[in-house]
């Protein structure tokens, strides 16, 4: 259903005075023998901030209060520095969707990156009611600010998937866990069995993902799950080394091809004695030209579907009813890439003939 764009009767209502006082206050300037107490005027800015209202004359003139503008917010900075772009293809998408659907998009970047984080000020959250609603991204939200716009109704989908309590929360994410958890498969079936994985083990959803594939995969193969922190390349691959793994996945905080360097360093060639799958694309890196086994997350479409479902949740003219927009909860599977750094493990002896992969009993151990 559209929602209701809130008015200033409904911030008068909330602060519990006249209309005329919220205009007073919102102008900063009182007609003579008017006085606005201190006390007054910070309930109206309350119920200001509450409500999410802002100062759109622009608005209230269209038919149904819709700008037909959608906007677009990042926790970090967006475009590509010295060719390196993770989040180009996701505004490709989204773009490409507003093409489609016949609305504008508004980039909000007046909030400052402070410690590689932007954060919605009380001036942000009264900019974001210049949109009818807004697609958020990055991977430094802060949980207090979603809840905020939860609980005065702003239409907004974040792009990637989000928890939060009661389920409300709209999101348009990768399936991290399946993709993540065949990427293991993979490795196991070509006879793998020393299988590691090199990333962070936080509990953000997309890590939280990643690690339930790999988990998972290895718990049904009766195979031990094996982490190491990616902090430092060289000490990353000489507990590579000490582990004797034959094959690892990386997430995309790894650079792989910083590890492939300090693999190489210790005599370690990839994939002759190591395999390598990557869990996605990883972040904010040069394109090399090593074609990596594993992942892609599918940024463009994730764009697209994300703005799809804002249109209908902020109710703008060309919004369409389909399984695009009606799922508040969406995950789209990710694309193997069959790549060139994934093979069979050596055999024990060292010599390049490879094993075979596992029976069918040994992979169906519980």
């Amino acid at each position: 259903m559209p929602r209701h764009r809130v008015t200033q009767t409904d911030v008068a209502a909330l602060a519990g005075v006249s209309q005329a006082t919220v205009s007073f206050v919102l102008s900063g300037r009182t007609p003579s023998g008017v006085r606005i107490s201190e006390e007054t005027r910070q309930r109206v800015l309350d119920a200001i901030r509450i409500t999410g209202y802002s100062v759109n004359p622009v608005a209230q003139r269209l038919a149904g209060g819709h700008n037909q503008i959608l906007g677009v917010f990042t926790y970090e900075t967006t475009f590509p520095r010295g060719g390196r772009d993770f989040y180009g293809p996701f505004l490709v998408g989204i773009e490409h969707a507003a093409e489609q659907i016949g609305v504008d998009l508004l980039l909000f970047t007046s909030a400052r990156v402070v410690e590689g984080s932007r954060r919605l000020t009380r001036s942000g959250w009264q900019r974001l009611g210049i949109a009818d609603g807004c697609l958020l991204l990055g991977q430094h939200e802060e949980r207090a600010e979603l809840q905020h716009l939860l609980d005065t109704n702003y239409p907004f989908v974040f792009l990637g998937r989000r928890e939060s309590e009661g389920g409300r929360l709209p999101y348009v994410g990768a399936d991290y866990l399946a993709a993540t958890k065949r990427a293991t498969e993979r490795a196991a079936d070509l006879g793998h069995r020393r299988i590691g994985y090199v990333g962070p083990t936080g509990s953000d959803e997309p890590t939280s993902d990643r690690l339930s594939g790999y988990r998972a995969l290895m718990a049904e193969r009766g195979l031990p799950t094996q982490f190491i922190d990616p902090a430092d390349p060289g000490q990353t691959a000489s507990e590579i080394a000490e582990r004797q793994l034959s094959a690892v996945l990386l997430a995309p905080e790894v650079d792989p091809d910083e590890l492939c360097r300090a693999l190489a360093g210790r005599g370690i060639s990839v994939p002759d004695d190591l395999s390598v799958l990557l869990l996605g694309q990883p972040h904010h890196r040069l394109p090399g030209p090593t074609l990596w086994s594993g992942f892609t997350i599918p940024r463009e479409q994730m764009g697209a579907r994300a703005l799809l479902l804002l249109s209908r949740l902020a109710g703008t003219a060309g919004a369409r009813e389909d399984e695009s927009t009606t799922d508040l909860h969406q995950l789209l599977e990710c694309t193997e890439v069959a790549g060139e750094t994934l093979t069979a493990p050596r055999a024990p002896d060292g010599s390049a003939n490879r094993l075979p992969a596992a029976p069918e009993q040994e992979r169906n151990n519980a």
